[in-house]
C-alpha cells in the first residue's frame, strides 16, 4: 500500500471525507476523475487507480477508486490508462499576450512573469487572466525590471542610490506586483536597501545577476537566482573579470556563458553547497543555455512545437537578429557547448545539497516557445541528473513554494483544480509530459486541439 493510500484509509479521515461528500446539497457541479495514475506533485511515488473529485474550481477529495463514494449526479470522467499531474508552473517567463492560450495548450497553468515591457501592461494582463476576460494561465508578475544605470533595456527602472532603489520597489508594490526582479547592472551597494524595502512590503526578489556574485546575493536574502547567473563569479578564484564584463550586457553574457567550462568540480560543488545553505532557490533555465549553445542550428526554428508560434512573434523567431547583435560565431557556440556539462553538474550538486530547484523556460525569447520550452526544460533537468518525478516536482510543488502559493502545485484536497491529464506516464519517461489529453484550469476542462483551432483561424 502506498503512503497516500494508507493516509486516506485512516478511519477518522475517511469518515470526514464521507461526511463532506454526503453534506453536498447538489453534486451536479462535481467532476469525478476515475482510474488514472496520479503523480500529485509531492515528490512521492505515483498512485494507481486514483479518484480525484473536483468542485467549484477546487479539489474536493483525492483517494483511490472505491475508497470513497462518488456523489450522485457527479460528472464521471473515465481516465483509466492515463496519468494526472498538477498544472505545470513556469517559474521564469516573459509573458506576451499572444502566448496566453499556448501556455494552456501545453499544460502550463501558472507563470511567474519576470521583466515586462511595462509594469502597467503586465498588471493589466494579469488582471485579464484573473477576471477571465482573456483565457490564459494564472500569472504572477514583477512588472518592469530594476537595473543599474544605464539600464540594459529601456523598459527597466534604473537606480543609482539607495533612495531610488527603495522607491522602485514601492512603485511596484503600489501597482500590484507580486515580486521584484533585479537585472545584471544592479550593484551590490544597492542590494541591502532594496531588500529591506522588499522585505517590508513582502515582495520576494528574483535576481538575474551580473555585477554581483551568487553567494553575495543569496546571503543578502534574494529569493531566487535566475539562469544560474552569478554562479561562475562565485565559484571562480577571481570574480572580477566576470563582474566587470557586465558593464556591457552582451560582453558579460558571453564571458559568463563561456566561464562555466573553466570551473573545476570541487569549486562548483562547494559553491552549490554554500548556496543551498542560504535557502535561495535556483531557476536554472537549462533550456536557455542549451538553445544558446545551438543557435547555429537552423533546424531548431522548424522543430515540432514551433508551429504554435505566430510568424509575427519576433521574440521567438528572430534568431538572425540576435546573431547580428552578438556577433557570435562557431567558436563561441563550441565554447557554450563545452560549458553545458558544468552547468548540469551544478544542478546535480545543488540538488544533492538539498537546494530548491524550480523549472523555468525564459519564454518568449529566441527559440523559446511558450509552453513547449518548459517541457524541454524538464527533459534537460532529467539529463542533468534529476529523476523524472523530481523534474516534475520542480515544475509543480517546488514552483509553488517559490511563488509562496500554497494552493498550487499539488493534486490534493483543498488545492486549486489546476491539473493535466496525460496519455502516458512521465515517471517512466519524462517526454510523456508532452502527450497531453486535456488540461483543467480552475476546474474547467480545456482541450489542446480546440485551443489550437482558435489561433490558427
Amino acid at each position: 500500500m502506498t503512503p497516500r493510500a494508507s493516509r486516506i484509509s485512516h478511519p477518522g479521515l475517511l469518515l470526514l471525507l464521507l461526511f463532506a461528500l454526503a453534506s453536498c446539497n447538489s453534486s451536479s457541479d462535481v467532476i469525478a476523475l476515475e482510474g488514472a495514475t496520479l503523480i500529485d506533485g509531492s515528490g512521492g511515488e505515483p498512485v494507481r487507480d486514483a479518484l480525484v473529485l473536483v468542485t467549484q474550481g477546487h479539489i474536493q477529495a483525492v483517494a483511490r477508486v472505491n475508497e470513497i463514494p462518488v456523489p450522485r449526479g457527479a460528472q464521471v470522467v473515465n481516465v483509466i490508462g492515463k496519468t494526472i499531474i498538477p498544472g505545470l508552473i513556469d517559474s521564469h517567463a516573459h509573458v506576451e499576450r499572444w502566448a496566453a492560450e499556448r501556455y494552456l495548450a501545453w499544460g502550463v497553468t501558472t507563470v511567474r512573469d519576470l521583466g515586462a515591457s511595462s509594469t502597467d501592461s503586465a498588471i493589466a494582463l494579469k488582471n485579464d487572466f484573473d477576471l477571465g476576460s482573456v483565457l490564459g494561465p494564472r500569472m504572477l508578475t514583477s512588472g518592469a525590471m530594476i537595473d543599474g544605470a544605464p539600464p540594459t533595456y529601456g523598459a527597466a527602472t534604473a537606480v543609482r542610490t539607495p533612495a531610488e532603489a527603495r522607491r522602485a520597489v514601492d512603485l511596484r508594490a503600489v501597482a500590484g506586483a507580486d515580486h521584484v526582479k533585479i537585472y545584471t547592472k544592479f550593484t551590490a551597494d544597492l542590494l541591502r536597501p532594496l531588500l529591506d524595502e522588499a522585505t517590508t512590503l513582502r515582495l520576494p526578489v528574483a535576481a538575474h545577476l551580473g555585477k554581483i556574485d551568487a553567494l553575495t546575493a543569496a546571503r543578502a536574502g534574494v529569493a531566487s537566482l535566475e539562469h544560474m547567473a552569478g554562479v561562475v563569479a562565485a565559484a571562480s578564484r577571481d570574480p572580477t573579470p566576470y563582474l566587470r564584463a557586465h558593464d556591457q550586457f552582451l560582453r558579460g553574457w558571453t564571458t559568463e556563458e563561456k566561464g562555466w567550462a573553466a570551473l573545476d568540480s570541487a569549486s562548483l560543488a562547494r559553491t552549490a553547497r554554500g548556496l543551498a545553505a542560504t535557502r535561495v532557490a535556483i531557476v536554472p533555465t537549462l533550456v536557455v543555455h542549451e538553445m544558446l549553445s545551438r543557435l547555429d542550428n537552423p533546424t531548431l526554428l522548424s522543430r515540432p512545437g514551433m508551429e504554435d508560434v505566430p510568424a509575427s512573434a519576433a521574440s521567438v523567431r528572430d534568431v538572425a537578429g540576435l546573431l547580428r547583435r552578438t556577433g557570435w560565431r562557431t567558436a563561441d557556440f563550441q565554447a557554450f557547448r563545452r560549458s553545458r556539462g558544468r552547468q548540469n553538474q551544478f544542478v546535480r550538486e545543488f540538488k544533492r545539497a538539498g537546494g530548491l530547484i524550480a523549472a523555468g523556460s525564459d519564454a518568449a525569447n529566441q527559440l523559446l516557445v511558450p509552453g513547449l520550452s518548459l517541457h524541454e526544460e524538464l527533459s534537460l533537468l532529467v539529463a542533468a541528473g534529476l529523476t523524472p518525478v523530481e523534474a516534475l516536482t520542480a515544475a509543480t510543488r517546488k514552483g509553488a513554494e517559490l511563488l509562496r502559493a500554497d494552493s498550487l502545485g499539488r493534486v490534493a484536497a483543498g488545492k486549486v483544480a489546476d491539473l493535466v491529464v496525460l496519455d502516458a506516464n512521465p515517471a517512466a519517461n519524462i517526454a510523456a509530459t508532452r502527450r497531453i489529453a486535456w488540461v483543467m484550469l480552475r476546474g474547467r476542462i480545456l482541450y489542446p486541439d480546440s485551443l489550437r483551432r482558435t489561433w490558427t483561424k
